[in-house]
């Protein structure tokens, strides 16, 4: 059994520190509420008058998403030292590849910042796959400058191909 370095230890309670600021909830969506555990442990089921709609959504932004996920990337990182054979980076990015190159409204804007933020490498072929997404948003947003979710496709491509492009080669 493989137990946390003090390094690592120290980077778990700092980040968990980190998390339980007001300014954490703002990132996660959730900055109207008093405290985010009351939020995150509310149970349909015992409190009947919480639902989703009854406290007011915010919206969460790409960049907070880009934050947060580097957050959680910093903690992946520390773990993975102390366990030789972990895998978890491998398969995030992989999930996270498949749903940003795969169509969905809700998803793969998402996906692909996170695609940009953990990827530690990337070949020409996944970049012209995402220049390709990007294009598509563009003539969306063409047709109709009203489209939302082409103009947070087009941020989110922005974002991974700024996070991306340091790992290509010359």
């Amino acid at each position: 059994q493989l137990y946390p370095t003090e390094e690592t230890k120290q980077v778990l309670r700092l980040s968990l520190t980190e998390f339980s600021l007001p300014k954490f909830y703002l990132l996660f969506g959730i900055s109207k509420v008093k405290s985010a555990a009351v939020i995150a442990f509310r149970s349909s089921y015992r409190d009947r008058s919480f639902s989703p709609g009854s406290y007011e959504r915010e919206t969460f932004a790409l960049t907070s998403l880009e934050t947060v996920t580097e957050a959680l990337l910093e903690i992946m990182e520390a773990c993975m030292r102390d366990i030789p054979t972990c895998k978890w980076l491998d398969q995030w990015t992989e999930l996270a590849q498949k749903f940003a190159f795969q169509y969905n409204p809700s998803l793969q804007p998402r996906a692909l910042v996170v695609f940009g933020c953990i990827s530690k490498r990337v070949s020409h072929g996944q970049i012209k796959q995402i220049i390709r997404i990007l294009s598509k948003g563009l003539e969306s947003c063409l047709k109709g400058p009203d489209n939302y979710n082409s103009q947070v496709l087009i941020e989110a491509t922005v974002i991974a191909l700024t996070k991306l492009q340091p790992l290509l080669n010359k």
